[in-house]
């Protein structure tokens, strides 16, 4: 696969996972206008969960099952499909018995709230997304994004219809927000079933098969929980700290800056198949992609950091994009995608780990980058707020990002462009100073956007050849 095809599936899957992630963005103006900032603190705790325990219950085996499955035959895919397969599905159903069992104190723990029935709802949407990641996953692994983008663009068509008709027609509240996803994830489930259905054989079940996605998959687990601690800590300790109203208000924020993560997203999906093709000895592509990467990155980035206080203020009639409440979320949004861009500059650096298999390096960095995030959280949150769990957030990325190149050098040393690195950072850090000083008008704006990627192709960083090739 070349790098024109890296660009193609990458904008494929980005614009795919951007569509899928764009319900968040779409839902943003009925949340933020409709709950109040402790309800929507509620169901940001909720999500939280769901996102944590999706993590846990693929416990590193989505990874290994990526892995082993991309460069197998028929017959291996066959096997190692169906053994992953039959253990999501035990561990997922044993899991939501125990949290129906013990309902009651989950709700008042994890949510803040006694609304034991909640419980019902997660687990159904639990189950279903626990297992149609896997389907989309293998779309992935075989290199079909169109169907992957179709499935998702379903998928964003039927939560926004189902949030509007029971959110705001029928007035359900937060139980209309659970109900829209578990009927969404249900129908997403069965629509990409057959995809599993033609490719498992129940001959195929083997402990052996099991072990051996399970001795690759397993650091991934913990890696995946210090992940999801990195990432959804801070609302919790927020919480703590605080109230859940300033847990609604940070949450918005935060699903803002997010943008930049959808798009680092996109491109890993595309990323993880394509290095996983390559020889062990091939390092010049990393170099390649990394300045490609990071050079769009900044766009966004700057894009962000001057618009995003306008968009939320955009007028729908009487509404805004944010309810006023929810404005002040905003000094948030250049904070947390930063720390999006830091993620992708700790992605970039995987395929050393991956194709040398020494993935447990990948738990210990991600550990480090988890409590690392909880201590700063607990030092910053008292003292500055949302702004210091962002910022929490922030430096816990860049320090992975950070241990990650330090361990590469030692294991699968990388020639970057440092020239064209320097160039990308200098930039955009001299834009975001000129922003935090001077106030800009709407065409003061546009010219410092459009300032950028001129500068960035003059001094050679991306050649306008390279973009013709990748689109």
């Amino acid at each position: 696969m070349s790098i024109k095809i890296l660009g193609k599936e990458s904008l494929i899957y980005g614009g795919g996972h951007v569509v899928s992630r764009s319900i968040t963005f779409l839902l943003l103006p009925i949340y933020t206008n409709v709950f109040s900032l402790g309800d929507y603190g509620i169901i940001s705790l909720i999500y939280t969960f769901l996102g944590f325990m999706n993590v846990i219950l693929h416990y590193g085996l989505d990874a290994s099952l990526l892995k082993h499955y991309v460069p197998a035959d028929n017959e291996g895919r066959k096997s190692f499909l169906t053994n992953a397969y039959a253990s999501f599905i035990l561990t997922t159903i044993g899991f939501i018995i125990l949290m129906i069992f013990f309902r009651n104190h989950i709700s008042e723990l994890l949510f803040g709230s006694n609304l034991p029935q909640i419980i019902f709802l997660v687990s159904g949407i639990l189950f279903f997304d626990v297992l149609w990641a896997i389907h989309v996953l293998l779309l992935r692994a075989e290199e079909k994004p169109i169907l992957f983008t179709i499935i998702n663009l379903y998928n964003v068509l039927l939560s926004l219809g189902l949030n509007l008709f029971l959110v705001l027609y029928l007035k359900l509240g937060i139980y209309g927000v659970l109900f829209s996803n578990i009927i969404t994830s249900g129908c997403i489930f069965l629509f990409t079933f057959p995809l599993i259905l033609k490719r498992i054989s129940i001959l195929s079940l083997s402990v052996q098969t099991w072990k051996k996605l399970m001795k690759f998959g397993y650091p991934f687990l913990f890696a995946g929980i210090f992940s999801m601690v990195l990432e959804f800590s801070d609302r919790y300790i927020l919480l703590y700290l605080t109230n859940i109203e300033t847990v609604g208000l940070y949450n918005a924020g935060y699903k803002l800056g997010m943008l930049m993560m959808l798009v680092v997203m996109g491109f890993n999906m595309a990323w993880q198949p394509y290095f996983l093709k390559k020889d062990k000895m091939e390092k010049i592509y990393i170099t390649k992609t990394t300045t490609l990467v990071l050079s769009l990155l900044g766009f966004l980035w700057i894009l962000l950091l001057l618009w995003s206080d306008s968009l939320v203020q955009i007028q729908f009639g009487e509404t805004s994009f944010f309810g006023k409440e929810y404005w002040s979320s905003i000094q948030i949004v250049p904070i947390i995608a930063l720390a999006y861009i830091f993620h992708a500059l700790y992605l970039l650096q995987l395929p050393g780990l991956y194709l040398l298999e020494k993935s447990g390096w990948i738990a210990w960095i991600r550990c480090i980058g988890a409590f690392s995030n909880i201590i700063l959280n607990f030092l910053f949150i008292p003292e500055y707020g949302i702004i210091g769990a962002a910022s929490a957030t922030c430096l816990s990325f860049f320090l992975m990002a950070t241990i990650f190149y330090l361990i590469n050098r030692k294991i699968f040393p990388i020639s970057y462009s440092w020239r064209k690195l320097g160039i990308i950072s200098f930039t955009t850090g001299l834009i975001f100073i000129i922003q935090a000083n001077i106030p800009l008008d709407i065409p003061i704006k546009i010219m410092v956007c459009i300032s950028y990627p001129i500068v960035i192709i003059i001094t050679g960083v991306i050649k306008i050849k390279q973009i013709r090739t990748i689109f």
